[in-house]
């Protein structure tokens, strides 16, 4: 089938399901067969649209379906070095794909092969009016392609969760916008919604956005999220995104990395006073003869006071 002409169904279908017609009555209504049909929902859930087909009927998700599976990654060797980066807001007029490419180029130099993004990968689109006036690509559309073309490519690969943002997206028109530009970028490895458990050789790694507010002091909201985490279930390093401050500290055996933006401020930011801290975590893991973890060691790099080029408005 044609590509457009699939999309062109593949959108009916949805605006169908959201007016809770029948599995029968949309095959009716688009004389499609069954088999079709089905085989169409099957397509549309693996590109990010919020529906799955069900014991014969279309049934409609109302959140991105979080992976509960851990991503394995082999690694046998006594040194891996990691790069977290966190709320990258592409689409944003204020978005720093300069910092991005240097953090690439930087990563690609050092050996770098596993990068680690923990949500807001998009700046998506929000119900709140002026955020239309910030944005460099307001549509759907415009956003995967945006993100396929310009996020840069390197010889490892980025694996990565959505946060709110992204999220938004999934809200307002049904599709998971992280899952549509991973299909189109081999490099690009998505986990999932809001939290995913990564395991390189023995080192776990937990990502997670989160939501809400700041809290008055940096750690507390840290502090009550891994608190929440069975001991059982701590990873060696937790790293959260959301509210563009970098934080470090060790509680127990977790090395909690809160990891800060790569956007300047905007003026929704300004207007409440926000900050937005541009920076990354580098993070050094040595490993012992048999495999398991010794020594983590995590460096921030900071671009409050860098501009790596002359923006442009």
């Amino acid at each position: 089938m044609e590509q457009n002409k699939r999309k062109e169904i593949c959108d009916k279908i949805f605006a169908l399901t959201k007016k809770k017609k029948s599995f029968l009555e949309i095959c009716k209504l688009l004389d499609l067969k069954d088999y079709e049909l089905a085989g169409l929902i099957t397509i549309m859930h693996d590109e990010g649209y919020n529906i799955e087909f069900v014991n014969g009927e279309i049934i409609m998700l109302k959140a991105p379906q979080q992976n509960k599976d851990i991503y394995k990654i082999p690694y046998e060797l006594e040194h891996l070095k990691l790069l977290l980066i966190s709320d990258t807001h592409l689409c944003s007029k204020y978005d720093r794909l300069d910092i991005l490419k240097y953090l690439y180029t930087k990563a690609e130099e050092q050996g770098v092969k596993h990068i680690l993004h923990s949500g807001d990968f998009t700046d998506g689109r929000s119900n709140r009016p002026e955020q239309v006036y910030e944005l460099k690509e307001p549509s759907y559309e415009g956003q995967i392609d945006y993100c396929v073309e310009k996020y840069p490519t390197f010889s490892g690969k980025t694996y990565f969760i959505s946060g709110n943002h992204d999220d938004w997206w999934y809200k307002s028109c049904g599709s998971d916008i992280c899952k549509a530009i991973a299909r189109q970028r081999e490099d690009l490895v998505y986990l999932g919604p809001d939290i995913a458990d990564v395991k390189i050789g023995n080192l776990k790694v937990r990502l997670f956005h989160g939501k809400g507010g700041i809290s008055y002091a940096k750690s507390y909201k840290v502090q009550k999220y891994l608190d929440s985490v069975p001991l059982a279930e701590r990873p060696d390093i937790l790293q959260t995104g959301h509210t563009h401050q970098a934080f470090y500290m060790k509680q127990d055996h977790t090395h909690c990395l809160q990891t800060s933006c790569l956007e300047d401020q905007t003026p929704f930011c300004r207007g409440l006073g926000l900050p937005n801290e541009k920076s990354c975590w580098w993070v050094d893991v040595s490993f012992d003869d048999k495999g398991n973890v010794y020594q983590i060691t995590p460096t921030l790099e900071s671009f409050d006071s860098k501009k790596l080029v002359k923006r442009k408005r």
